[in-house]
């Protein structure tokens, strides 16, 4: 399975690494310890992102190596490389501006990802739908490269595979996961050091923004179906730099009757976003590849560029329609918790 991967590392010298808008724990920890593997080859790897590394994860960037395709006086020239690797990502639209740059070039991509909704859009593809994380994955890829765990290589990695399952908490959590984290620890890796420092930071702004979006819950489907919005004009008088969905969604998944939990986020003038969950039953990447996104069966997303009301009424329109084939959805009162 790595095998080609392995040739493309040992053959290049230089090497770019990007992943998903919105990048979250799996996401920027994968990318950090594939690059520091890479600079252990004595190789040049330079991460870049479409976005800004969210504040909450500045920990594992402590010298600010991570680029944002859009600093000022940054200009990144792809045919100076071997190769990109893409971590993370089910589909060319989740890299937002970088994807047209990339294909547009004649630079090789190379896709380490574990979404079942990846279609295998790069030049080589290595897609395992039955892993944790694209950290396991990337575990995997070092590991099968004869490649030594460091203590730069571990942190990010156990950032990934704890995020990635909830913090052991989602049915992704295996034994290879308890496996790989006990090494990762072994190495050196404090796991309550990382749990702090991406949990356990927020700020009084958050509670305003979290106090606002579950003021304004909906319920369908006799609490089966639980949504909310946060829109731009929320975060802006909440005083929030970095919104958590997870810590909301959590929190609504944990009532008992609640199946599946749907946010919408305003992103600007007809762009939203929406995060899907689901506990048992439905499978929230078929709602979402509706709508031009994917991920899991229990957790997935899509971006849209449409204002958010009319957003709202397609998906939840969409949603009640695929609870009621599931025969859970019995009611479509839409009146508020």
């Amino acid at each position: 399975m790595w095998d080609k991967i392995a040739d493309i590392i040992n053959e290049g010298k230089k090497f770019i690494i990007t992943t998903h808008l919105f990048s979250e724990g799996d996401a920027i920890g994968s990318e950090i310890a594939l690059k520091h593997f890479l600079i252990g080859l004595d190789k040049e790897a330079v991460i870049v992102n479409n976005e800004v590394l969210p504040t909450v994860y500045r920990y594992f960037d402590p010298d600010r190596e991570i680029k944002f395709l859009k600093s000022k006086g940054f200009n990144i020239k792809l045919h100076d490389y071997d190769a990109i690797f893409i971590v993370d990502v089910a589909a060319w639209e989740q890299l937002g501006d970088f994807a047209e740059m990339i294909k547009a070039s004649s630079i090789t991509t190379v896709c380490i990802d574990h979404h079942p909704t990846n279609p295998g859009f790069a030049d080589i593809n290595v897609i395992d739908k039955d892993a944790s994380s694209a950290g396991e994955l990337i575990f995997d890829l070092i590991t099968h490269m004869h490649g030594e765990i460091t203590q730069e290589i571990a942190n990010p990695l156990y950032l990934s595979i704890a995020s990635d399952t909830g913090w052991f908490r989602f049915s992704n959590t295996s034994a290879k996961v308890f496996n790989i984290c006990s090494n990762l620890i072994k190495v050196g890796v404090k796991p309550q050091i990382i749990y702090e420092k991406v949990c356990q930071n927020k700020h009084l702004s958050y509670l305003k923004l979290l106090s606002l979006t579950l003021g304004i819950l909906r319920s369908e489907c006799e609490g089966r179906l639980v949504w909310t919005k946060i829109t731009r004009e929320m975060i802006k008088s909440s005083g929030v730099e970095y919104v958590d969905t997870d810590v909301i969604i959590d929190l609504i998944r944990a009532v008992d009757e609640v199946e599946v939990v749907i946010i919408f986020r305003e992103l600007g003038e007809g762009k939203t976003k929406v995060g899907f969950r689901s506990k048992h039953t439905i499978d929230v990447s078929e709602l979402a590849s509706m709508f031009g996104g994917g991920g899991h069966v229990r957790a997935a997303g899509a971006s849209l560029n449409e204002p958010m009301d009319i957003v709202i009424g397609k998906v939840l329109s969409e949603a009640k329609e695929l609870m009621e084939e599931t025969t859970i959805c019995v009611s479509s009162s839409g009146s508020p918790t």
